[in-house]
């Protein structure tokens, strides 16, 4: 599971940091990238970056039936 938040997390901040590089260049200029494109691009990103985040966050841990706590 590890694993598969972390590539979550690593594809997020590349797509971020494409975007930038998109946006900061003259990608987004007519007749090349769409700017709906980059936002898209932005859109997926941000939110592979925040679901892999929250994969990697503990949860509350359940005691398992039969373990009594002290």
């Amino acid at each position: 599971m590890p694993r598969f938040a972390l590539l979550l997390v690593g594809l997020g901040l590349l797509a971020i940091i494409l975007t930038v590089a998109l946006v900061m260049g003259d990608a987004t200029l007519p007749g090349r990238v769409p700017l709906l494109g980059a936002a898209g691009l932005a859109g997926f990103g941000g939110l592979s970056l925040v679901v892999g985040l929250w994969l990697l966050e503990p949860g509350t841990r359940v005691p398992e039936a039969g373990l009594r706590q002290r």
